[in-house]
């Protein structure tokens, strides 16, 4: 009986262990095949078919959303699904969430893009040169209109830095301030 005993206490124990993450390993596999999925159909973002596929992409990456808390991944593809079949507004709402999680340069980078969608320019510019400000390297997929000025007042900026005359990083987008 002790034979038996000692193999089913460690199987027990193991599946303590182990069970609590299978539900983060399923919204890992979900955020991945959405992400995938999301690049696969980007080429075509304006046909109407794929524009559905693209809003249920978003819609499957949000279900692993609670699976993995703090992880801005799902909230940004669902913003960026609504950003390339031009719902800018709902975009907002998703990076706002992703935001919740930490700032991250990418996800300020696409609030830049929703702004600019909705022609918001001085929330675009804010939003475009704090994501710079974080990794200039993001600016690279801006087009030569947003990045040009950024970058330079980037430069500007990181000059008074090493001056002494810098107090605090670009701010945000006056909507995003907390």
């Amino acid at each position: 009986m002790k034979r038996l005993l000692a193999p089913a206490l460690l199987l027990a124990a193991l599946a303590a262990l182990v069970g609590p993450e299978i539900p983060r390993y399923r919204a890992e596999r979900r955020v991945g095949f959405a992400t995938n999925a999301f690049r696969a159909m980007l080429d075509r973002a304006g046909d109407p078919e794929t524009a559905q596929n693209l809003a249920a992409v978003g819609a499957t990456a949000l279900l692993a959303a609670p699976s993995l808390p703090g992880d801005p991944r799902p909230w940004v593809l669902a913003g960026s699904s609504c950003l390339v079949t031009g719902r800018p507004e709902k975009a907002l709402e998703f990076y706002r969430e992703a935001f919740s999680t930490g700032e991250r340069s990418e996800i300020d980078l696409n609030l830049g893009r929703a702004y600019a969608m909705l022609k918001r320019e001085d929330s675009a510019r804010a939003a475009n040169l704090r994501a710079g400000w974080i990794s200039p390297e993001i600016l690279a997929s801006l087009p030569a209109a947003g990045k040009d000025p950024a970058l330079a007042e980037i430069g500007r900026l990181a000059g008074q830095l090493v001056e002494g005359k810098l107090s605090a990083p670009p701010p945000l987008p006056p909507e995003e301030r907390r």
